[in-house]
């Protein structure tokens, strides 16, 4: 973002394969592709980022399975965003939002229940074509500056900009930024929303490093980054999804007013220790702590013979499973409710994936959340589980049966 080079090395995870990379049955005897995974934190700006990039077309355009609607609480999550900011800002029916990385559109979803002309752009062809069945008009394609050119020319300036858990995802974002700001009308709003690296740090929520995720954002550095292009952050909202987010509002620099919520928070992470060695230090040596007590902890059900499965299969749960070693010898399935990865293996460790349904045939004794910021959902879907005698582990912060 700041084009610094004094970088420090924060955590190694050692290599991976990408976590979204789930395989075939016919491809399990194939080389799987692993990459170095390291968490590294810039001294200038202070932001988190890996150090190694996967070309993003090997990450996004290849039958990229994740979907944004799984969830009922992804979903009212997504229509609450667009409730907030049409009406925060008092946007009239009928403006432009367009949706970057709109997935497989459920936040155009909401913008257009509530009147307005809602664009999605996403370059994977499987999620888009899921949005377009839908009628949700999508762009498939990458969205930088180029992209903004087509858009502005086709349908003009977009009132409203958003980008939900893709900013922190892109490697040229300085054309995506440039881009953003053609596209933005003059009164318009961008708003950017991804987990806080202030969580991440505080909650241990080391499981969502991947290669997808090549920032980790905080308000200090996402402040400088858009001054940079003529833009301003004014705003900043706190969200409880996906473990803690925050939500970014950026406009062109005076148009909106500026919020006291801004020195707020950048105050509150240099008080954090965010921005501090010693403490980034400390966080490596409690992830290794924690790898040890996870791994004890399935280990010690092991030995009493019982069985444990996996629950969802998010890219998440794949940083786990492979830095914590967790295969088949433990986790002798995973249950989806997401048709796209059932039938297919988690990457690495191989662990094969099926319906929730299989779950319920094969009543293991414990069922490992991997998709723990969905556990009170996931929890009550599968209460028939618990009420049979199976038990949860939950593993981030701290590992814990339920």
């Amino acid at each position: 973002m700041c084009r610094g080079g004094e970088l420090f090395n924060v955590l190694d995870l050692g290599m991976h394969p990408p976590s979204d990379a789930f395989l075939r049955e016919d491809q399990l005897l194939e080389q799987e592709a692993y990459y170095p995974l390291k968490l590294i934190s810039c001294d200038r700006c202070g932001l988190l980022q890996i150090d190694y990039i996967v070309h993003p077309e090997i990450l996004y355009q290849r039958d990229y399975p994740y979907e944004s609607s799984t969830t009922k609480t992804g979903r009212e999550h997504y229509y609450s965003m667009a409730a907030d900011i049409v009406e925060g800002f008092s946007i009239p029916k009928g403006s432009l939002s367009v949706d970057i990385g709109s997935n497989v559109g459920v936040l155009c979803a909401g913008f257009k229940k509530l009147g307005f002309k809602a664009l999605g752009v996403d370059p994977s062809n499987t999620a888009a074509k899921k949005a377009i069945d839908n009628g949700i008009e999508t762009i498939v394609d990458f969205f930088n500056e180029f992209t903004a050119d087509k858009v502005l020319g086709q349908y003009g300036a977009a009132k409203v900009i958003t980008a939900t858990n893709v900013f922190a995802h892109i490697d040229e974002l300085d054309s995506t930024v440039r881009g953003m700001k053609k596209l933005l009308a003059k009164d318009g709003v961008i708003a950017i929303e991804a987990p806080y690296a202030v969580d991440l740090i505080n909650n241990l929520e080391y499981d969502t490093i991947y290669h997808e995720h090549i920032c980790y954002l905080s308000v200090k550095p996402m402040r400088s980054y858009v001054k940079r292009f003529g833009l301003e952050l004014f705003d900043v909202k706190k969200v409880s999804i996906h473990g803690g987010s925050l939500r970014y509002y950026i406009g062109h620099e005076g148009s909106h007013s500026l919020k006291k919520s801004i020195k707020d928070y950048i105050s509150e992470e240099k008080k954090q220790g965010l921005y501090s060695k010693a403490k980034l230090r400390n966080f490596a040596l409690k992830v290794e702590k924690h790898k040890m007590a996870l791994v004890s902890l399935i280990m010690d059900l092991k030995k009493r013979g019982k069985k444990i499965v996996g629950i969802t299969a998010p890219a998440k749960g794949n940083t786990l499973l492979n830095y914590c070693n967790l295969s088949r010898q433990y986790i002798d399935f995973l249950t989806e409710k997401t048709q796209i990865k059932i039938g297919l293996y988690s990457p690495g460790m191989h662990i094969p994936i099926y319906s929730d349904e299989h779950l319920f045939k094969k009543k293991p004794d414990y069922a490992l959340i991997l998709a723990w910021n969905f556990a009170d959902e996931i929890m009550k879907n599968l209460h028939k589980f618990k009420k049979g005698g199976g038990k949860f582990i939950i593993p981030i912060p701290t590992p814990k049966i339920i």
